[in-house]
């Protein structure tokens, strides 16, 4: 039932490097379209960033518990684990917060350095990015309001209005199980999860396809008002995006990222925020 996602997520696996790794120069391009022209600078960005002391991370700081604002300040696991990165580099980094539907397109326009932002490792964010080895890994789960027993499993869904948010990976493999099952379901996108969220509390959609971590912190927040349905067993795999023009500080996040995964420190960190450390692929 589930072997072509299997397949798929499989597939994403393959697209991180590990430290040392070339990587292809193909021209990147997002869902068939080609991403603006960007060249590296001739001494590497690496050189760059440590120039100008600074890292530029862009993302989405609505997705707690891996990035949100809180009391006007970014917070978050990936904020902590970025500024980790920081300090292993020798620059301050600054979190630039935008809209995940064109994250991607701004990286490529320089906004930022790369995008350490809860990205999924996804095959069409592949043909756009390179991709660290994973950092942390989610599960896909469906969600609807509270005593709602219409859906039990994927079949189910025929005939739904399914809520998710655009241009992510809950996105993409919810368009994957509609055409592999042949469902007839409506699908809306949302510029985020908090949009598909209120459609869902306010009736306008029946069911919200999102993530395990996503869902654990919305049900804190709206105690009783949402449950889930349908959990997937499949696991989305974590990375950091970087453009495929800049080898060089694609090599030292995985150096770092080995380095933080060795000594424990990373375990340490996804218990702090998740309370359980994260089976992971290796990076070596």
């Amino acid at each position: 039932m589930f072997k072509v996602l299997f397949a798929a997520v499989a597939a994403a696996l393959v697209g991180y490097l590990v430290p040392g790794q070339s990587v292809a120069q193909d021209k990147p391009q997002l869902e068939g379209q080609l991403l603006p022209e960007y060249t590296a600078p001739e001494d590497g960005l690496v050189a760059r960033i440590k120039e100008r002391g600074k890292l530029v991370n862009g993302g989405e700081a609505q997705n707690p518990p891996f990035e949100y604002i809180e009391d006007g300040e970014f917070k978050g696991f990936d904020i902590d684990l970025s500024n980790m990165f920081g300090e292993y580099l020798g620059v301050e980094v600054e979190f630039l917060d935008t809209a995940w539907s064109g994250v991607i397109p701004s990286l490529y326009t320089n906004k930022f350095d790369l995008i350490w932002s809860a990205m999924t490792i996804t095959e069409p964010r592949k043909e756009a990015v390179n991709f660290s080895m994973p950092y942390a890994s989610d599960q896909v789960e469906f969600i609807v309001r509270a005593g709602d027993d219409r859906v039990k499993e994927i079949a189910d869904l025929n005939g739904l209005v399914l809520g998710t948010q655009l241009n992510s990976a809950a996105e993409f493999q919810a368009k994957q199980l509609i055409e592999e099952h042949d469902l007839d379901i409506e699908l809306k996108s949302f510029d985020s999860f908090q949009g598909a969220y209120l459609d869902l509390r306010n009736g306008n959609a029946d069911v919200v396809t999102s993530t395990q971590l996503n869902n654990r912190v919305l049900f804190e927040a709206n105690e009783g008002v949402f449950e889930v349905a349908l959990k997937l067993p499949i696991y989305n795999y974590v990375g950091v995006a970087i453009r495929k023009q800049d080898e060089d500080l694609l090599n030292e996040v995985n150096t770092f990222l080995q380095k933080v995964k060795d000594n424990g420190e990373l375990a340490k960190l996804q218990e702090q925020w998740f309370g359980y450390s994260m089976d992971l692929p290796s990076g070596s």
